[in-house]
């Protein structure tokens, strides 16, 4: 089985769980891990004394707002630390694993965003000096070389463009992206939440299985993180990949129980009757 595990920048404190079960799990299947950082970024960008700050889009997803500075503060976040301390809970469970960022190898392609609509006191803006990417093609050799080598990839943005720019990503999107270019037969979305949620406010209203297009239709009324993740997941599905799964990364053995079925399973043929 390939598989593409998103390790989220908010399970910090469980990332102990989340290792153990990679570790189980890479003697006999193919793991690729793609991982955020938010809490780690934004603990940096207040050590260097940089706002954190985010753009809003006409149609309501927030992204963080990404100028050079801020750039040069995610990669040394992501790389340094979210990352590095991945790699250290892998080998300590017996898992050779090799970090790298979309950069490396020419792993994950992108474009510049030039220009950025977004929403300031209710008026729209359009922004210029985002260094955020759109994601074009992924490098999957990269990742088969790792695997060839008997390690798992760790991998996190930014992506590079043609030219050799650097550019802000988000890493939902980045995992949607890899999973589908290496027709992974599951991409588990770990998160803070049991899954996909028909009460936000209800944690038991877990919603088991989703056609694509339901979860397209289900996008603009979700909220925060979740909604990048299922508008991600939609796009995963539409180029490539087989299965989609959002699961919560917090309980005990959360890859195994994803795999039997816990969180929401979202696919082309799966949902409503």
């Amino acid at each position: 089985m390939r598989l593409v595990v998103k390790w989220g920048g908010s399970l910090q404190e469980d990332s102990a769980r989340l290792a153990d079960d990679i570790a189980a799990l890479s003697g006999g299947h193919r793991v690729t891990v793609v991982h955020g950082g938010s809490r780690d970024i934004d603990d940096t960008l207040g050590e260097l004394g940089l706002p954190r700050r985010t753009l809003r889009s006409p149609d309501g997803m927030v992204t963080r707002y990404t100028d050079e500075p801020t750039l040069g503060a995610l990669m040394m976040a992501m790389r340094g630390r979210t990352q590095a301390r991945i790699v250290s809970e892998l080998a300590a469970r017996g898992v050779t694993a090799v970090g790298l960022s979309g950069m490396d190898g020419g792993l994950v392609r992108t474009v510049r965003k030039a220009a950025v609509r977004a929403v300031f006191d209710g008026a729209v803006r359009v922004v210029r000096d985002n260094l955020a990417g759109r994601i074009t093609g992924v490098d999957t050799a990269v990742l088969d070389a790792v695997h060839t080598c008997g390690m798992v990839p760790v991998v996190c943005p930014p992506g590079m463009t043609a030219d050799g720019q650097a550019t802000n990503v988000d890493a939902d999107r980045m995992a949607c992206a890899i999973a589908a270019a290496w027709q992974a037969d599951r991409l588990l979305l770990f998160t803070d939440a049991p899954g996909v949620l028909a009460d936000p406010a209800d944690p038991s209203s877990v919603i088991a299985a989703l056609s694509r297009d339901e979860a397209r239709r289900l996008v603009p009324e979700l909220t925060g993180g979740m909604r990048m993740k299922v508008a991600a997941a939609v796009e995963a599905l539409e180029n490539g990949a087989q299965a989609v799964q959002v699961c919560d990364g917090r309980v005990d053995s959360p890859v195994a129980k994803a795999l039997r079925g816990s969180g929401t399973l979202i696919g082309k043929g799966l949902g409503t009757p």
